[in-house]
Order: structure tokens, then C-alpha cells, then sequence
């Protein structure tokens, strides 16, 4: 499961990833490693990303639109941001 929802952003913004690569100075191959998950962005990029797509960066995470956010979705978000740190810093033990 990817960490990040850069599909499910670009289905709903109707952006492709031709569109983000072009816009960020990236391969789409990149892009579509992204959103598949097989691969996660620094932290810095991410946040590129969100500003492109122009959602806050919470948004990359779980979906806040039109919806109250219960607590125990608060803590999966901490767990799913929490998670990508590591790996992104390569402390990820399994």
C-alpha cells in the first residue's frame, strides 16, 4: 500500500504524471514510482508535490476533504508519517 496518495490526488485533480514530471524536473518514471509505492520521496520533495497539486501536505497522507477526522485516524496518519520518516532515513527495521 503506498504511503503517499499521489494517484488518487492526480485522478481527483485530473493531473498527469507527465504534468508533475514536467513541472518538477523529474522522469515520469519517478512519478509513477511514487504513486505506486515503490518508491517514497524525501520529505523535501513531498512537500513540491503538495504545492503542484496545491493540497496541504496532510493531504498527501489521508484524505481531510469533506470529512471530520476521527481521532483514530489522526493516530494512523502519526503511524503512516511516522513510517515514511524512517524509511526515508533508512532507520526502517522490520
Amino acid at each position: 500500500m503506498p504511503v503517499l496518495r499521489l494517484k488518487e490526488i492526480m485522478q481527483e485533480k485530473e493531473i498527469s504524471r507527465d504534468e508533475i514530471s514536467k513541472a518538477l524536473n523529474v522522469s515520469m518514471a519517478t512519478i509513477s514510482s511514487i504513486s505506486s509505492g515503490k518508491v517514497l520521496p524525501s520529505i523535501k520533495f513531498t512537500l513540491q508535490l503538495a504545492e503542484f497539486l496545491d493540497v496541504d501536505i496532510r493531504e498527501m497522507f489521508i484524505s481531510t476533504k469533506g470529512t471530520l477526522i476521527t481521532q483514530s485516524e489522526i493516530e494512523e496518519s502519526k503511524k503512516l508519517m511516522e513510517r515514511a520518516l524512517k524509511i526515508m532515513n533508512g532507520n526502517l527495521v522490520n
